[in-house]
């Protein structure tokens, strides 16, 4: 019976263990010196003890997309686990379950060992008793070579069928600790408050073939029976699972890492999934100036390869990653060699050092046949990709004429040694990337590439899930591409291979780039700028039925740098379409720079453009060939364009599109300035609030003889009456060059509408189109209108729609159209409150040799009897209208016969616009017969009118009805 002594003796022992424990982890192991595997990065406690650990960025929520902006949205990985481990801790905390999940590479082996220190430093988790970091894949090395070198045969057997204990487990994961401790750590208590909290760290699970997926680790499976003996052996995947649903350890919380992405919706609502996004760009930047201390110019390049080149696939967020390009880009600047421009060339300089010799104090090491080593491990990754699996037996490494190579660090830098489950020697490939590198290459190698024609080979590399194989199997068809396997591959590489993929890829891209999808485009431009082949590049872009002004918006910032070398390659482009590009930060728009200099038509409205981004879009403006750029809809605010309007001055643009983007008057100065000297034609400022102060700013502007203004938008742009006298004057002083002019829904009022008058009527104005919808017109501004109508000279489009003119005014106005002196040809007079005695002298207009051409006069509730006096004019032969616009006045069945006639009668009518009326399927045969009868008119619109589905196939027979 054990007594109280023997509890204080365990308890002095189990605090001595936990101590020497804390010592352990803070006390960095000894490692050899020399050169490891480029695939390889260094180890996580010497990552520590070194000082240039990184921090990671995070996300909790599993199923949000990544964020486009880690700088911004992302959360330190370090910070997640801690809060997630112990927030809302009380006396008796409950077992949690976090499954941390991120690529190959990603850096969670270094952050868990990361997170052991700092417990054992005191700074978090102080709620756990004891943290154990587990490596469960060297752990099941280590028990297999004990197997094999101190049991029989049968006692193997017999080892391998049971595998090994939770307690075995955690003494091979920590030496240090001793049986008695781990039996007392493991030990059942009676009372909850006695129990130890433990926090196990499970890593290594990837890297141990034939382990079940997580998810299913997670959920009660029969082929995985759970165990709640910590001392019985049994295989791993049963260990794991009773670990993970908390039959082994139920009071334990588990950090478990994962490569593979879960299923959240499968697993139980208790485990939580923590992402592991890897660097943002400015913890990219920081762990290179950390390995690079001596050498900044290098971290900045490096840095900026990652964003050009690499950053499509994520890869420059890896630390693995960053890590491998660190050491070889120190390599190549040693040696005085450009660093790749490609993916291809960074892997296949990856490959050349790795198969170079090391050296040692010995003396020179042999030197590997390298070809015969390269050849076989471009066919064992072939074999290992064909289900997916990035691992091989030994036999299949002995089958590829691998045996020579067994003991040479140069195989070693491809493949690790591991065991299986079973603990069966495996090897596994260091690198997912590098396996389907290798696969490329034997693409190009006789005999050891697939069968069949090269489409064939290039879909199974689709179906074999070799997310780069085909942007490999591109770069190395071109020489300059697999420069650095020079001498490696000459004599084995299949030439006509590389120039049959060509030739496909020129038809495929021809094809692509004949459809609309933005991501085959995309997917295209990528494998084109991996060839580095310009002359393959503009053969495949100038293909007449080339679509490449198709919107390319949402671009990573590595498909910018695809798109803008494949562009400059083509010489010419019609549009560059960028529309509804969301965060186009600076990284995005640098690499556009050239793309931006060369496009006639740059759009990108509804996009949203970091300040940087603005500067870079002027930099491609200033000496560039584009001349109309859309920034519709983009929150530009006052600093925005200010930093686009000095490029004004030195580009060719014609057509400046900036409605809705948040502009005010406080960017006016900078915009007249830019107005009074540059070549711009066309500026839309629709839905800014310019106001008064603005628009006396861009009407200085205006007078100046170096405008070339000649189309101006003020669309809703908070104008009143007050600045109508500074326009005025600026289109009366002789050289201004304004001929369209859209006022439409400001608060001009009679008084503005007056004083604008004064420069209408002026010999010298030019205005041809003028709208004033919406204006808060009457009837008193219509005298001085009316005589800016008659007497300008050159105004030819009036729209004074949405304006209580009245019948007063609008008989003022007709007064003036009367006649050929009127230049007016076309007049919308839409919901103007017009009268029956208004139509009338419209009918007075229209027969006495007006020039008008279009009329609109919807909305005005005149009916039939105001109809009348149209189809009277329309019968007259002096009438040249030919568009008329009777949208819901009021017209029902009984004007039909007469409309008839009357536009027969007349011959030129091209468009007729009926909608919003009262007309039923009894009109419908007279209006169809007009139609045919009429073979000049464009356009019968009678859509929502009273007309059932019975008439329907009868109106389809004339194609230009609308209904």
């Amino acid at each position: 019976m054990a007594t109280s002594q023997d509890f204080y003796d365990s308890t002095d022992s189990w605090l001595n263990a936990r101590s020497l424990h804390m010592q352990a982890l803070l006390t960095p192991p000894v490692t050899p010196e020399g050169r490891s595997s480029l695939l390889e990065p260094q180890s996580p406690p010497v990552v520590l003890v070194r000082n240039q650990h990184t921090s990671l960025t995070a996300a909790v929520n599993p199923n949000a997309e990544e964020p486009a902006d880690m700088d911004e949205s992302g959360q330190c990985l370090d910070d997640v686990i801690a809060t997630v481990l112990s927030s809302g801790d009380t006396p008796v905390a409950k077992r949690r379950v976090v499954v941390l999940r991120g690529r190959a590479g990603a850096g969670k082996s270094v952050s868990l060992e990361k997170l052991a220190e700092d417990w054992a430093r005191g700074q978090v988790l102080q709620g756990y008793d004891l943290v154990l970091h587990v490596c469960v894949s060297e752990c099941v090395a280590k028990w297999a070579r004990k197997v094999r070198e101190h049991s029989s045969v049968s006692e193997k057997e017999e080892t391998m069928q049971n595998f090994l204990s939770l307690e075995d487990l955690l003494i091979l994961a920590h030496p240090h600790l001793s049986s008695p401790t781990v039996s007392y750590v493991l030990k059942e208590r009676s009372s909850s408050s006695t129990h130890l909290r433990l926090l196990l760290l499970l890593d290594g699970l990837d890297q141990t073939p034939h382990l079940p997926e997580i998810s299913e680790l997670l959920l009660t499976l029969p082929e995985l029976p759970l165990c709640s003996d910590p001392l019985c052996p049994v295989p791993i995947s049963h260990l794991l699972s009773s670990l993970a649903q908390g039959a082994l350890l139920p009071t334990a919380s588990l950090v478990i890492t994962s490569r593979q992405v879960p299923d959240v919706y499968e697993m139980p609502r208790s485990v939580e999934c923590v992402e592991v996004l890897g660097f943002s760009s400015s913890q990219r930047a920081q762990f290179f100036q950390l390995f690079l201390s001596g050498d900044g110019t290098l971290a900045c390049k490096l840095s900026q390869l990652c964003d050009s080149v690499f950053s499509r696939y994520q890869l420059c967020s890896l630390p693995l990653f960053c890590w491998t390009l660190v050491i070889v880009g120190g390599t190549l600047q040693q040696f005085g060699t450009p660093l790749p421009e490609t993916l291809t060339q960074l892997w296949a300089h990856i490959t050349a050092l790795s198969l170079t010799p090391t050296t040692s104090p010995a003396g020179p090491a042999q030197v590997p046949p390298a070809r015969a080593l390269l050849r076989g491990l471009a066919q064992l990754a072939r074999v290992c990709s064909v289900d997916g699996r990035g691992f091989c037996s030994r036999e299949e490494l002995l089958s590829r004429n691998l045996e020579p190579f067994l003991s040479s660090p140069q195989l070693h830098a491809f493949l690790q040694e591991g065991v299986d489950i079973h603990g069966a020697q495996m090897f596994l490939f260091r690198c997912p990337m590098m396996q389907q590198f290798l696969v490329a290459v034997g693409f190009f190698l006789e005999d050891s590439g697939g069968s069949g024609s090269v489409e064939e080979q290039l879909r199974d590399l689709e179906e074999d899930m070799m997310e780069f194989g085909k942007l490999f199997v591109a770069g190395l068809s071109e020489p300059s591409q697999r420069a650095p396997l020079q001498g490696l591959l000459e004599t084995q590489y299949a030439e006509e291979q590389a120039a049959a993929f060509q030739r496909w890829l020129e038809k495929h891209a021809q094809e692509t780039l004949a459809g609309y999808s933005k991501e085959r485009h995309m997917q295209c431009f990528h494998l084109l700028k991996e060839t580095q082949n310009k002359t393959l590049v503009k053969q495949c872009m100038s293909s007449p039925g080339a679509r490449l002004g198709i919107s390319y918006g949402g671009l990573e910032r590595a498909d910018c740098a695809a798109l803008s070398y494949v562009l400059s390659c083509a010489g010419e482009i019609q549009q560059l379409n960028l529309y509804s590009s969301r965060n186009l930060t600076s990284g995005h728009t640098s690499q556009l720079i050239p793309v931006f200099r060369m496009a006639p038509t740059i759009i990108l409205s509804q996009s949203e453009l970091a300040p940087a981004s603005l500067t870079h879009l002027a930099e491609g403006l200033k000496g560039g060939a584009t001349t109309h750029l859309d920034l519709s809809y983009c929150a530009l605010g006052d600093e925005g364009l200010r930093v686009l309007c000095p490029a004004l001055t030195h580009s060719s643009l014609h057509t400046l599109r900036i409605p809705v983007c948040k502009l005010t008057a406080a960017c006016c100065k900078d915009l007249s300035a830019a107005l009074a000297v540059c070549a711009l034609h066309v500026l839309d400022l629709r839905g800014n609030k310019i106001a008064d102060e603005g628009l006396k700013l861009i009407s200085n502007a205006l007078k100046s003889q170096q405008c070339k203004l000649q189309e101006l938008s003020l669309h809703s742009c908070d104008v009143s009456s007050s600045a109508m006298h500074a326009l005025s004057e600026a289109l009366s002083c002789g050289h201004c060059a304004l001929v369209y002019l859209d006022l439409t829904r400001n608060d001009l009022s009679d008084p503005g509408m007056t004083a604008l008058s004064h420069g209408l009527s002026n010999p010298s104005c030019r205005i041809h189109t003028l709208k004033l919808v919406d204006c808060g017109l009457t009837g008193s501004c219509c005298a001085a209108l009316a005589s800016a109508v008659r007497s300008g000279g050159s105004l030819a489009e009036l729209d004074v729609s949405c304006n209580d003119l009245g019948q007063e005014g609008a008989l003022l106005l007709c007064e003036r159209l009367k006649g050929p002196q009127c230049p007016l040809v076309s007049l919308s007079m839409t919901q103007c409150e017009l009268t029956l005695p208004v139509f009338s002298a419209l009918e007075e207009v229209l027969r006495g040799r007006s020039k008008l051409q279009s009329l609109a006069l919807g909305l005005n509730k005149v009916g039939d009897r105001g109809a009348r006096h149209l189809w009277g004019a329309l019968k007259h032969t002096q009438c040249s209208l030919q568009d008329l616009d009777l949208e819901m006045i009021g017209l029902t069945d009984e004007c039909v016969v007469e409309l008839c006639e009357a536009v027969k009668a007349h011959g030129s009518l091209k468009t007729l616009i009926l909608k919003n009326n009262s007309l039923t399927d009894s009109s419908v045969p007279f209006l169809v017969q007009l139609v045919q009868n009429c073979p000049g008119m464009k356009e019968l619109n009678l859509q929502y009118n009273d007309l059932s589905e019975d008439v329907f196939e009868f109106m389809d027979s004339c194609s230009r009805i609308r209904y």
